[in-house]
């Protein structure tokens, strides 16, 4: 399952990153790295953005980098 996929309310254990390098590198930062769990806090009307939840930081991302990272549903 994507990470695009996730409705709101719905945590996951992300399991792979598939993005560039320096997003990778800054998703990292945030605390989207690979078995770090996240909680999907929104997903907006079209789907084109989502917030989630990683540890204490919320974060914002496009459709186009939440489809590239797999996550398990927990």
């Amino acid at each position: 399952m994507m990470l695009h996929e996730l409705k709101r309310g719905d945590s996951a254990v992300i399991l792979r990153t598939d993005v560039p390098s320096p997003i990778r590198e800054r998703l990292r930062s945030l605390g989207v790295y690979p078995n770090a769990k996240i909680t999907m806090l929104k997903v907006s009307p079209f789907k084109k953005t989502y917030l989630l939840q990683a540890g204490s930081t919320q974060v914002a991302m496009r459709r186009e980098i939440a489809a590239l990272i797999r996550v398990f549903l927990t």
